[in-house]
């Protein structure tokens, strides 16, 4: 469970993968790469996100594994490199995710904001999608649809405890990304995600005083 309200966090709103020809959320125009810093519920997850139109990348360390996230945006599906274990798992992209285009966020638009020195249009977002979560708070985009910052809650079907998300871009660069940076390595071999929950949510045992 730990391990799905971190990739969540970690993702939330940062694609979202609609019906072909939408305007999917986050899915920039322009290539770049920036440093990423995510909270959820009071916990820091700083790394890299490169972004090329249609594929994203995201390099985290959760609970002290380092993390490739590769998001596939016109298949929807998305996987998690573990290259200190040589190996891959396969994840799906939440509803919350898969549902919301741009041209659903139009008639909320609530202004003109700068960030970080670039201009966003901010838009307020409350959105329940088909599995029942529901999405609510601020998200910032540029022309391009760069997804600048966000602020907000996620609730999960038959969990009354929201989680609380935010997220902002720092040092943006604006280029063309390599393009080995979307691909899974040869050598990587598949596991089931559910060794990847239970690997991520294993303690180390505690030290006894002397």
């Amino acid at each position: 469970m730990l391990f799905r309200l971190a990739v969540l966090g970690i993702l939330a709103w940062t694609i979202a993968a609609s019906p072909v020809h939408a305007a999917v959320v986050g899915d920039a125009s322009v290539p770049y790469s920036a440093t990423r810093i995510v909270t959820v519920n009071g916990k820091i997850y700083e790394g890299k996100v490169f972004h090329t139109p249609g594929k994203q990348r995201h390099d985290a360390d959760i609970n002290g594994i380092p993390m490739v996230f590769i998001l596939d945006i016109a298949h929807r599906d998305g996987v998690v490199a573990l290259p200190m274990l040589n190996s891959y798992v396969d994840i799906p992209l939440p509803p919350l995710m898969a549902e919301l285009d741009r041209r659903k966020l139009e008639r909320d638009a609530v202004g003109e904001d700068r960030v970080n020195g670039m201009r966003a249009t901010k838009y307020r977002v409350d959105y329940t999608a088909s599995d029942g979560s529901h999405g609510e708070g601020l998200i910032w985009l540029s022309r391009d649809n760069i997804l600048l910052k966000l602020n907000g809650r996620i609730t999960r079907a038959h969990h009354h405890k929201p989680m609380i998300v935010s997220m902002r871009l720092d040092d943006l660069k604006l280029g063309p990304q390599p393009k080995d940076l979307f691909l899974i390595h040869n050598g990587l071999h598949k596991i089931p995600y559910e060794a990847l929950e239970l690997l991520f949510n294993m303690r180390a045992p505690k030290k006894r005083d002397k």
